[in-house]
């Protein structure tokens, strides 16, 4: 977080009040230590979702379906349908079950693997990507969903400044090295890419929004 928790804590309040059933994931995720957006980020997600109108949507790294939901409402009022990756078993058989509370098993389909085999399957064109997995593995995905965003696409990813770590100059635990190394490789590649527009925003735990050009 890049800002004051306080802060944090108020911008949340501006979004409302979530509805039971994003509580309660919120809930869940926090006592289980399950990695999910923000609300702020969810609110993010589904706001560009419905602004650019999407249809297909990708989401790598389901986990229990939390930001998927936050898509996926989007989706239904867009006509959209969300695709999603995960390899987690059993944080996907509790996503679906979130899915069907939420009355949208008709427009997310949930796959189980590894996005890295799953995405070279995958010969749709998608125009908004929401990637939210293993940060070390993020560019593998880079170069994976590529070919799969069409032009003027959307390509939206969470924790690139990961803690802030990812800035030159802060210290961290040696362990996170190769993590960090990475997520930096990656918002250079991304970022200096001729064929993406990109701005990374401070919000958070480090996001960046990326639009296809025209090719």
């Amino acid at each position: 977080m890049f800002y004051p928790f306080e802060m944090e804590r108020y911008l949340e309040t501006l979004l409302g009040e979530r509805d039971p059933l994003l509580r309660e994931m919120e809930e869940q995720a926090l006592k289980e230590t399950i990695p999910v957006v923000t609300p702020m980020v969810g609110n993010f997600l589904n706001l560009l979702v419905h602004m650019g109108k999407s249809q297909s949507i990708l989401e790598i790294g389901t986990a229990i379906g939390y930001s998927t939901i936050w898509l996926g409402r989007a989706a239904e009022q867009t006509g959209g349908h969300v695709t999603t990756i995960d390899m987690n078993k059993d944080r996907r058989a509790r996503a679906v079950i979130y899915f069907e509370r939420a009355g949208l098993q008709n427009c997310i389909t949930a796959l189980e693997g590894d996005a890295r085999k799953i995405l070279p399957t995958l010969d749709s064109a998608f125009d908004f990507v929401f990637i939210d997995a293993a940060k070390g593995e993020y560019l593998d995905y880079l170069s994976l969903i590529y070919p799969l965003i069409a032009p003027e696409g959307v390509l939206v990813v969470d924790n690139v400044l990961f803690r802030g770590w990812v800035v030159p100059g802060t210290a961290f635990a040696p362990k996170y090295d190769r993590m960090v190394g990475r997520l930096r490789l990656f918002l250079q590649d991304l970022c200096q890419n001729p064929d993406f527009s990109t701005t990374v925003l401070p919000f958070g735990d480090g996001v960046s929004v990326s639009r296809r050009l025209r090719v």
